[in-house]
């Protein structure tokens, strides 16, 4: 595959932080009500065949909502050049209540199986359109699930 239409980075991995370092989060690993208030989620970025040349753009869908815009990363600056893998974070949205694109209500810290999707692409000059065409090196990660606990 050329590496023009290779992804500009792919998402691995969901984690939590903890004091002894970053650990897998999953379904089986509930996310506790003061976690979400307090904590990030955070994920892990593959970067590619090419990780010393793209700047990166990234959206997460929580829940199948609309994708949120996440800080571009830019290479030399955000994420030092040479390096391979790269952890970035998320907050769960402090909503009560919200809207999927369907409509449907959801519930985006209320305790329950939850979904993330991200959505990843070079990054261009800025002012344009965002491109997360393949083309772009645009890639779409399979859908991640972890938990809240209705523990506090």
């Amino acid at each position: 595959m050329p590496p023009e239409t290779a992804p500009a980075a792919t998402v691995t991995g969901l984690y939590r932080g903890t004091f002894s370092g970053l650990e897998p989060l999953t379904k089986e690993t509930p996310l506790s009500l003061e976690e979400v208030r307090r904590n990030p989620v955070f994920y892990e970025l593959d970067l590619g065949d090419t990780p010393g040349e793209a700047d990166l753009i990234i959206d997460v869908i929580y829940d199948n909502m609309q994708p949120q815009r996440l800080t571009d990363l830019m290479r030399g600056t955000d994420i030092p050049r040479g390096v391979r893998f790269w952890p970035d974070w998320f907050e769960v949205p402090p909503y009560r209540e919200m809207r999927d694109v369907t409509g449907r209500r959801v519930y985006p810290r209320a305790p329950g199986i939850h979904t993330v999707r991200f959505r990843t692409g070079r990054r261009k000059r800025p002012g344009l359109a965002r491109d997360f065409s393949p083309a772009n090196g645009g890639y779409t990660s399979p859908l991640f699930e972890f938990a809240i606990s209705g523990e506090p």
